[in-house]
């Protein structure tokens, strides 16, 4: 499993790449001194630098595709202090959520 999750966050950072974006940095995360196991969770955690405020929209429309790409992906986004996660909820609800959200930092 934590191999599948890698190798799906690599390919999501190679698509997000192909955007007008400054970077896509790996954030690493190290498991808590004495751990037995992986947080898979965090293996995909990503910075992504824009170059321009409208780039959010190009991102988020980027991560809707990926996520109903793959049975399971789940995605959080966080910008500010402001967060939006998506997983576990219907198509329709998800372009819902995420419509809502990008109108909210897409304006100027």
């Amino acid at each position: 499993m934590p191999e599948e999750v890698a190798q799906a966050a690599i390919l999501l950072r190679r698509d997000l790449l192909q955007l007008d974006i400054l970077a896509v940095d790996a954030i690493p995360s190290a498991p808590p001194e004495g751990a037995k196991g992986v947080d898979v969770g965090a293996i995909g955690v990503m910075l992504v630098s824009l170059i321009e405020p409208a780039g959010v929209t190009a991102v988020i429309e980027l991560i809707r595709g990926w996520t109903s790409r793959g049975q399971g992906r789940s995605v959080k986004v966080q910008l500010g202090k402001d967060v939006l996660e998506v997983t576990g909820i219907s198509r329709e609800d998800q372009r819902r959520l995420i419509d809502h959200w990008i109108e909210r930092h897409a304006k100027p």
